[in-house]
């Protein structure tokens, strides 16, 4: 179980009728949040998966020799068809941990979260001892586990989990012609403007002209934007980013508005997170289509703001600075603008007798539509510096999470295949 205290969240279970805390769980809790800056609900999902496997591993004897990759495995096997485990408690047989069945790509997701533990452990030991530096993964932890530095074992647990060369399992390979279609197709994006209001129509721009996540979009403020030179800005509210008034936003929020970001309350729900920045460097949102879509955002921002359920600042109660509101003055949720969102799915997949393609398109899809058209840019006009600019503009700290979009569809292949034979076609008879 997951417990909370005034300073994280750590992970305990019962074992042997006494409960065990998983050793560095909450400082682990407090890495994720403070140095990888993971949302609440991102935080949780790990910390989930870790418990999971350490209460599986509790009961699940690591075999002679076994390395760790290979005892990973394992438990991947049993997450994929399902484990219930029992044990007595006061003589009595209780389920301690039990999954369900899960499909490859939710596997994937959580030996992910497991990693980060384990990464996170590798790090302390960085910061403890200088000399891990120079041998880090040679380093060997004679006859024992992840789960002796609390002396708690069974069986052969007491085991060398790690080899000689720290390894981790490589991720379930899933076939790409059977993954669902994950964006919209930039052919349906004008369709699904035309049919949304004023304040849906602003996020879908954020979100799919502008490549923002929906938490990022939901955090736009009335003072964000610029209408001298029509720009938009999206800063973290937890972040010390600067707006451009010269206002360092966490502080900003909390002296205006005595909002504090860092405290739960309606503004820090697991829906509101923001992440990580957009762009990747202090500076306007791009736009995929600049011409097109920015006087378009701007004639939907007056349209909205102008309309008589948009309620301004001045009589909202709690006051706040956030753009996007229900008629009462609240904050708008992720949940209630994806259910709009798939409405108009519907309508458009009737309206174009479309097949299923669509029916699990969720508000991510927009952002990843933005990466897939810059890559169809690119396949048209090849300049390397589009690749760079659209990792800015989605935020990617990685290029490597950039270059996933840059897969152009086979039809932008055929295409380039005829113009380029045709050219060749054209030079021979020259």
């Amino acid at each position: 179980m997951l417990v909370e205290s005034g300073n994280g969240i750590s992970i305990s279970t019962l074992f042997n009728n006494e409960l065990v805390t998983l050793n560095d769980s909450e400082n682990w809790n407090i890495w994720l949040k403070r140095v990888r800056d993971l949302s609440d609900n991102s935080i949780r999902t790990f910390m989930k998966s870790m418990e999971r496997f350490w209460i599986w591993s509790l009961y699940s004897p690591v075999g002679y020799e076994e390395s760790f990759p290979s005892y990973q495995a394992r438990y991947r096997e049993s997450l994929r068809y399902g484990f219930e485990i029992i044990d007595k408690v006061d003589s009595m047989e209780i389920v301690i941990s039990s999954s369900k069945p899960m499909q490859k790509s939710t596997i994937n997701k959580e030996i992910a979260g497991i990693n980060s533990y384990f990464y996170f452990t590798e790090e302390q030991d960085l910061l403890y001892d200088h000399r891990f530096i120079n041998y880090l993964y040679e380093k060997q932890r004679s006859a024992k586990s992840f789960l002796s530095s609390m002396e708690v074992r069974k069986s052969d647990l007491a085991l060398e989990a790690f080899g000689k060369h720290k390894a981790y399992m490589p991720p379930y390979k899933i076939s790409k012609n059977k993954q669902r279609i994950k964006y919209l197709p930039l052919n349906l994006f004008d369709e699904l403007l035309e049919m949304s209001k004023p304040r849906e129509r602003l996020i879908y721009l954020l979100c799919g002209a502008c490549s923002a996540r929906i938490g990022q979009a939901l955090n736009l403020t009335l003072y964000d934007i610029d209408y001298e030179n029509e720009d938009v800005w999206l800063l973290g509210p937890k972040s010390d980013d600067v707006d451009i008034y010269g206002n360092k936003r966490r502080e900003w929020l909390r002296e205006e508005y005595s909002i504090d970001m860092f405290v739960s309350n309606k503004h820090n729900t697991s829906d509101l997170q923001f992440k990580y920045p957009i762009p990747l460097f202090r500076e306007p949102l791009y736009w995929i289509n600049e011409q097109k879509y920015k006087p378009m955002f701007f004639e939907a921002l007056q349209e909205y703001t102008n309309a008589p359920e948009y309620m301004p600042e001045n009589v909202r109660y709690p006051k706040h600075p956030f753009l996007f509101t229900t008629k009462s003055g609240a904050r708008v949720h992720a949940r209630e603008t994806l259910t709009r969102f798939k409405s108009s799915l519907r309508k458009i997949t009737e309206q174009n007798s479309l097949g299923p393609q669509l029916n699990n398109l969720g508000l991510h899809s927009l952002r990843h539509m933005f990466g897939h058209a810059m890559a169809e840019i690119y396949a048209r006009h090849p300049d390397d510096s589009l690749m760079v600019i659209t990792q800015s503009a989605m935020g990617h700290s990685n290029l490597d999470s950039t270059k996933v979009y840059f897969n152009i569809s086979g039809e932008t292949m055929r295409a380039i295949m005829r113009r380029l034979t045709k050219d060749i076609h054209a030079r021979e008879i020259a």
